[in-house]
C-alpha cells in the first residue's frame, strides 16, 4: 500500500513541475543556450573539440545548481505555507518516504531539462562531438541530483518560503561562485604553499567544483589547470562516486530527521 502511495506522490510530483511555468522557461532558455553553444562549436570547424563541450560543462555548472537549488527550496516550506503539509504527512508512507518521493519526481523533471539542453546541442554538432556531449549526460544529473537534495534539506529548515528561497540563492553564490575564488585566493596569498592533497580535498568538497574540474581535465588535460596556477590529482573515480552519494543522500537524510522531529514536537 505505502509503495503505491509513495509512487502516486512521484507522479504527482513530476506532473506538477512539468506544468510548473518556472521550470518550463528555464528549460527553454537551458536549450537556448546549449544550441547556441552547439552552433557556435560547429561553426569552429576544427576547434570544435575544445569549445563546445568546456562552454557547455561551465555553462551547466552554473545554471543546474541554480535550477534544481530553485527546483528543491519549497518542497516542503511550499506545503507548510498552503497548509497541506499536515495532510501529506497523514498518508501511509514514513516521512522520509514522503521526502524521497518529492525527491525522486523532481529529479526526473530536472534531469529531462538537462536531457532537452545537453541532447539539442548534441544535435546540432559534428558526429564526433555528439559522444562527448553525451558523456556530460549522467555527470551533470549526478551535480543536479546534490543541489536538488540541498535544496530540499533548506525547505526542511526553512520556516518561511521568502527564507528558504533567500538561502538557495546564498548557497547558489558560495558553492559556485565564491568557494572557486576563496581557493584561488588562499593560493595566491600563500604562495602556493598549500600542499596539492590539501587542494585536492578542497576542491573535492563542493560539488560544482569537482564537477567542474573533473570534467575539464578530462576534455583538456591538466593543463587547463596548470595554465591557471593549479596542480593537483583528482580523487579515483571509487571515492568520487562515494562523494556524490553521500552529497544526494546525506542532505535528504537530515531532512527526514528533522521533518520527523518536528511533527512529533508539532503532535
Amino acid at each position: 500500500m505505502s509503495m503505491r502511495v509513495a509512487g502516486a506522490l512521484v507522479v504527482h510530483e513530476l506532473t506538477e513541475r512539468v506544468r510548473d511555468r518556472w521550470v518550463l522557461v528555464v528549460t527553454g532558455l537551458f536549450v537556448l543556450l546549449a544550441s547556441g553553444i552547439g552552433l557556435y562549436g560547429r561553426a569552429a570547424e576544427d576547434s570544435a573539440a575544445a569549445v563546445t563541450a568546456p562552454s557547455l560543462v561551465t555553462l551547466c555548472a552554473f545554471l543546474v545548481p541554480l535550477v534544481a537549488l530553485v527546483l528543491g527550496h519549497d518542497a516542503v516550506v511550499g506545503e507548510r505555507e498552503r497548509h497541506t503539509l499536515g495532510l501529506l504527512l497523514s498518508l501511509p508512507v514514513g516521512r522520509g518516504e514522503v521526502l524521497l518521493a518529492k525527491f525522486v519526481g523532481r529529479a526526473i523533471a530536472l534531469s529531462g531539462s538537462i536531457g532537452l539542453g545537453l541532447g539539442s546541442a548534441a544535435l546540432l554538432v559534428q558526429g564526433g562531438q555528439r559522444q562527448v556531449l553525451v558523456e556530460l549526460l549522467l555527470p551533470t544529473m549526478l551535480l543536479g541530483a546534490v543541489f536538488l537534495s540541498l535544496g530540499m534539506l533548506l525547505s526542511t529548515v526553512a520556516r518561511r518560503h521568502a527564507t528558504a528561497a533567500s538561502m538557495a540563492v546564498a548557497l547558489w553564490f558560495i558553492l559556485v561562485f565564491f568557494y572557486d575564488l576563496g581557493l584561488l585566493g588562499a593560493l595566491v596569498a600563500t604562495g602556493g604553499a598549500i600542499s596539492n592533497d590539501v587542494v585536492t580535498w578542497l576542491v573535492a568538497a563542493n560539488p560544482a567544483g569537482l564537477y567542474r574540474t573533473t570534467l575539464l581535465v578530462q576534455l583538456s588535460g591538466t593543463a587547463a589547470l596548470e595554465e591557471a596556477g593549479i596542480l593537483l590529482s583528482l580523487p579515483g573515480s571509487l571515492v568520487q562516486a562515494a562523494l556524490w552519494f553521500g552529497w544526494i543522500v546525506v542532505p535528504l537524510a537530515i531532512g527526514a530527521l528533522l521533518l520527523t522531529r518536528r511533527r512529533a514536537v508539532t503532535a
